[in-house]
Formats: structure tokens, C-alpha cells, sequence
């Protein structure tokens, strides 16, 4: 199911028909651990998690080791099922991932020649390597959100500027 993609420590999931369906299952079970984390108070969970006996839901993958299902763990797991379950790809990767201009520009949707002169205009940091550009992942993220709340503060300064009297008698909005 997975496929290597932009860096040794990055892989891009693709669900097959199959591998959705089991993963609907996985999303169904993995809602329940969720759901009990968030009702259950604090002072329950200490009680409970002092008992000689207490049930600890564990993540178990053959060849290794039953590891521990915190509800962090779990609350990702479901996000994953979930996006892989509808046929969406899921991008795992360490935040602190090198990545090569073209897979920096295909992670932010634009071309290279594109991602080029941001990187030369000081848009976003980079590191040379020999003659190669080599863009954090961290800082394409932290580029991205820029840029979204730049254009929310557009977007929120447009309407401001609008008077909302003057759409009233609008016969294209009903």
C-alpha cells in the first residue's frame, strides 16, 4: 500500500479497493478508543489505570512487538484510516525532511521555475548542496501557512471595506 516518495523517510499511501475496506474497520474500532478518551475523566482513567489489571489497547503488527495505543496515537491513526478509507493519499514524512525543488514544488502545487524564484527572492529558506537546493519541509509548511493567513487578511480587509447595506437590493443574490 505504501510507495516511496520525495525523500528516504517520506512514504505516500495509496489505499486499494481492498485495503479500503479493511480500514473502514480500522476507522470504526480506532473511533471507539477516541470517543472513550474524551469521556472519560482524568480522575477516572487514574483510578482505573491503577489497577493491577488495567486493559491497555495496544497496537500489535506481526514481527513486532505489542506497543501501547495512547489516545494520541489513536487519534491519528483514525485521521489516517479515515482519509485512506476515502481513496486519499496520506503523506507521511518526518517535519524535518529534506526535500529536492521539484518535490517542494509538487508539495506546494506550483512549478519549479516558480518555487525557484521564491526560493531566490528569500520567500522560503533553502540550503545549497554542491549545486542542488535543498528545501526543508518545516519551512514549506511554515510558507503555506504565511501565505493562508495573508490572504485571510485580504479576504476579512475586502469585507470590511463592503457595506453590507449596498447588497440588500442585489437581484443576483437572493
Amino acid at each position: 500500500m505504501g510507495t516511496r516518495s520525495l525523500a528516504n523517510d517520506a512514504t505516500t499511501y495509496l489505499p486499494n479497493a481492498e485495503d479500503r475496506r479493511r480500514l473502514m474497520d480500522i476507522k470504526e474500532a480506532l473511533s471507539h478508543i477516541a470517543q472513550d478518551a474524551r469521556e472519560t475523566p482524568d480522575t477516572v482513567f487514574d483510578d482505573m489505570s491503577g489497577q493491577s489489571d488495567f486493559p491497555v489497547a495496544t497496537l500489535k503488527v506481526p514481527g513486532s512487538p505489542a506497543r501501547p495505543l495512547t489516545p494520541e496515537l489513536a487519534d491519528v491513526l483514525m485521521q489516517v484510516a479515515d482519509q485512506l478509507s476515502r481513496g486519499r493519499a496520506v503523506f507521511v514524512a518526518p517535519y524535518d525532511t529534506m526535500l529536492t525543488t521539484q518535490d517542494a514544488a509538487d508539495f506546494l502545487g506550483v512549478s519549479r521555475p516558480t518555487l525557484v524564484k521564491l526560493l531566490e527572492d528569500g520567500a522560503i529558506p533553502f540550503e545549497k548542496v554542491g549545486r542542488h537546493r535543498r528545501v526543508l519541509l518545516a519551512d514549506l509548511q511554515e510558507y503555506m501557512n504565511a501565505r493562508h493567513r495573508e490572504n485571510v487578511g485580504m479576504f476579512d480587509e475586502l469585507a470590511a471595506d463592503e457595506d453590507p447595506r449596498a447588497t440588500l437590493n442585489n437581484p443576483l443574490i437572493s
